[in-house]
C-alpha cells in the first residue's frame, strides 16, 4: 500500500465517522507522544524520523486541545493505570533526549497551549557546549555541497580523498565516528569535528554557536521544569545493554547528574533508541523505576506492563492525518485486525 492510498484511507475514515468511532471505543487507553527534537534550520530534512518543524508541532498540540484530548503528565498516567482510574482520551506528550529545541521551539508551544510534558534528558551531552558527535559527523556530510571531500586532514590512517556515493565514503563516515567515540575526552571530539568541518566546508563554531545539534544547560532545564515539564531518566550515553552491570550504570550516572538539580526523584525511564527487552525489567525493578517507554505502537492500558509501555513516534515523517489516526484509535484498529 503506497503512502497516498493510505492517506485517501484515512480520509474516507475520517469523514465516514470512523475515527469519532474509535475514539470513543478507545477512550479508556492511554495514548503516549514521543518527540525528539524540533527543527531550527533544516533538520527535519536531515533526521525526518526524529525532528519535526515547529509550525506542524504547534498544529498537533492545537488538535489535542480542540479535541478535548486530556494531556497528562507521566506520573499520573502512571498512577491511572495503576489505580484502574483511567480517565477519557488521556494523552501523555514525552520528549527524548533534550535537544536545544525542546526549549527553544517546543516549550514556547507548551506554553502556548498550558500543556504538561515530560522530557527524557540524556545526560552526557547536558549542559555541554558542544553538539552530539555521531549526528554533528553525519550532518557536515548532509549539509555540505560538496561531493568529493579530501579527509587526509583528519590524520585517521586509512582515510584520504572519498567520493560521495562511493562505497568507500560510508566506509569512511562509519570510521571516523568510531575512532571520536573511542576518544577519552569530548575536547579531541570537537577538534577532530573542527577538521571535518574544514574537508566539508561546513563551519563547526557556526553550528555549535546554533546549538541545533546541542542539548539542554542548566538554566534552560530550570526554565522547563518551572513550566510545567518533568524531567525522567534516559541514561548517561545514550546506550543500555543487556549487560545488568552496565545497564545499572547508565541509570546511576544520568540520576547523578540531572536529578541534584530536581525537586523530585526520577523514577520513570525511556530506552535509547526504543532498543528494550525483558531482560532489563529486573534491571529497572532495582533502579526503582515506575515505568519505561519504548517506540513501539500502541495504546496503554492496565494489562500493558509497566516495562513495555508504547509510545507513537511523530515526526516529520508523519502526516496529520496519521497523527489524527493514531490519537483517535482508528490506527489502533488496523493494527489488530492486521494482528488477526
Amino acid at each position: 500500500m503506497t503512502d497516498f492510498i493510505k492517506k485517501i484511507i484515512l480520509y474516507i475514515a475520517k469523514y465516514i465517522g470512523l475515527f469519532y468511532l474509535t475514539k470513543l471505543f478507545y477512550r479508556n487507553r492511554i495514548r503516549i507522544l514521543c518527540y525528539h527534537g524540533f527543527s531550527i534550520r533544516n533538520e527535519e530534512l536531515f533526521v525526518p524520523g526524529l525532528f519535526i518543524k515547529p509550525d506542524i508541532f504547534d498544529r498537533r498540540m492545537k488538535y489535542l486541545k480542540d479535541k478535548n484530548f486530556n494531556v497528562i503528565s507521566l506520573e499520573d498516567a502512571y498512577q491511572a493505570v495503576k489505580n484502574g482510574k483511567i480517565e477519557d482520551n488521556s494523552v501523555v506528550i514525552t520528549i527524548d533526549d533534550g535537544f536545544y529545541s525542546t526549549y527553544s521551539e517546543a516549550l514556547p508551544i507548551f506554553k502556548k497551549y498550558y500543556l504538561t510534558s515530560t522530557l527524557y534528558l540524556t545526560s552526557y551531552y547536558f549542559d555541554k557546549n558542544s553538539p552530539i558527535f555521531t549526528l554533528a559527523v553525519n550532518y557536515m556530510f548532509f549539509n555540505s555541497e560538496k561531493s568529493i571531500f579530501d579527509l587526509s586532514k583528519l590524520e585517521i590512517e586509512g582515510l584520504a580523498t572519498v567520493t560521495r556515493g562511493a562505497p568507500n565514503f560510508e566506509q569512511a563516515r562509519l570510521k571516523i565516528i568510531e575512532i571520536g567515540q573511542a576518544f577519552e575526552s569530548n575536547e579531541e571530539r570537537v577538534e577532530l569535528l573542527r577538521k571535518l568541518g574544514e574537508a566539508t566546508d561546513q563551519d563547526y563554531e557556526d553550528l555549535n554557536q546554533s546549538r541545533i545539534l546541542n542539548l539542554i544547560n542548566e538554566a534552560e532545564l530550570k526554565e522547563c521544569v518551572a513550566n510545567n515539564m518533568d524531567i525522567e531518566l534516559h541514561t548517561h550515553t545514550h546506550r543500555f545493554p543487556a549487560d545488568p552491570v552496565i545497564a545499572a550504570e547508565e541509570i546511576k550516572r544520568n540520576r547523578e547528574k540531572i536529578a541534584p538539580l530536581l525537586s523530585k526523584p526520577m523514577s520513570h525511564f525511556c530506552y535509547p533508541s526504543g532498543e528494550w527487552s525483558k531482560e532489563h525489567w529486573p534491571i529497572l525493578d532495582d533502579q526503582n523505576i515506575k515505568t519505561s517507554t519504548t517506540c513501539d505502537n500502541g495504546l496503554i492500558t492496565p494489562e500493558t506492563p509497566f516495562h513495555a509501555w508504547s509510545r507513537f513516534l511523530d515526526s516529520a515523517r508523519i502526516s496529520q492525518i496519521e497523527y489524527e489516526s493514531e490519537l483517535c484509535g482508528f490506527t489502533e484498529l488496523l493494527r489488530k485486525l492486521r494482528g488477526k
